[in-house]
């Protein structure tokens, strides 16, 4: 993608926002939806809102070893619909995706949906408005749903992750048009994510994930906290790959598994205990790779290698679901400038 400003001659505003979408779209540079078409004056107030120069570079996106400068996140970000305040979350963001151990050549290349999964957590989820509650990972805010188109568009645009081109996902996901929610703070009854990963409460912080499949856990309301563990295992089936979970707990069993004295801890070690399978349930082939990278024993298959692979977050509205995301790897980023 080059950086040209959409500069078309129309009689309307309507006839204008058309043409730039279908110019847009036959150039590739879209996941399909329509675009605010970035003009010179929006690209400079979305540079001046990220508190860098536009030629800074934040990173490489590959596969196609593109720059992520400043100005090119800008015009993605733009053309996501985002706001020029949401700019300092999504250079974060591109921050994580590009450090070295994070696998973002095998997702952007893989015939796997794996997809980035983004959570963010402190102040900057009331500054921005992004969603932490009921309905966090759904339609109806600006702000969760820009904030992750605009990621999709810098992988497309910038790396080159093009359906059939680059990208060579057997089915894709929809989870890769925006997947990102604040955490319930207010009502998580441990410490938040990003003070466990050892930043402060009052800073604000995106943590970026590998992510793969998504289940809602539905029910399990007044049966205790052993009941309600178990029945969340039973929907993690170990994987080819591995590499752990992310358990967005919701405020209901969060609260009955805080009341009964569990830590954020305690429930990492349970789960990796119940988060297991008879290896007569797969081929020998899995169970022999899963034995030799340490997620499986004897007679059972385990969903993660470890406790610590086992990530717990407090999300979403009242009710007794929780969301169970194959997700690991986690990088997580200070939000600067908000």
């Amino acid at each position: 993608m080059d950086h040209s400003y959409v500069d078309l001659e129309a009689d309307s505003v309507d006839k204008f926002l058309t043409q730039a979408y279908e110019f847009a779209y036959d150039k590739g540079w879209t996941d399909g939806l329509p675009i605010i078409p970035p003009t010179a004056e929006s690209v400079q107030q979305f540079i001046a809102a990220s508190g860098h120069t536009g030629d800074e570079l934040i990173g490489i996106i590959t596969p196609r070893k593109g720059r992520a400068t400043v100005e090119a996140i800008a015009i993605n970000s733009i053309m996501a619909g985002c706001r020029a305040e949401y700019m300092p979350v999504i250079i974060a963001a591109v921050e994580g995706l590009t450090d070295p151990t994070f696998p973002l050549e095998v997702m952007q290349l893989s015939t796997n949906a794996i997809t980035p999964f983004l959570l963010i957590n402190g102040p900057v989820r009331k500054i921005l408005d992004i969603n932490s509650g009921a309905g966090c990972l759904g339609p109806g805010w600006r702000a969760n749903a820009t904030i992750g188109r605009a990621i999709r568009l810098i992988l497309i645009n910038i790396g080159g992750a093009l359906p059939g081109v680059y990208s060579k996902s057997s089915f894709s996901s929809p989870l890769r048009y925006s997947y990102i929610c604040g955490e319930n703070e207010e009502e998580n009854p441990w410490t938040p994510f990003h003070v466990d990963q050892g930043f402060k409460r009052e800073d604000s912080t995106v943590t970026v994930f590998r992510a793969a499949n998504f289940s809602n856990i539905s029910g399990g309301e007044g049966v205790g906290p052993d009941e309600i563990l178990r029945q969340i295992a039973s929907h993690m089936p170990p994987m080819w790959g591995g590499g752990g979970f992310v358990l967005l707990l919701g405020v209901n069993h969060a609260q009955s598994l805080h009341e009964a004295g569990l830590t954020k801890r305690d429930i990492q070690q349970q789960l990796w205990e119940l988060a297991r399978s008879p290896t007569t349930n797969y081929s020998k082939a899995f169970v022999a790779r899963e034995r030799s990278v340490g997620r499986a024993d004897a007679d059972t298959v385990w969903r993660s290698k470890s406790p610590d692979e086992n990530y717990i977050v407090v999300a979403g509205g009242p009710g007794p679901q929780n969301v169970y995301i194959a997700a690991g790897l986690p990088q997580t980023r200070l939000i600067q400038g908000v």
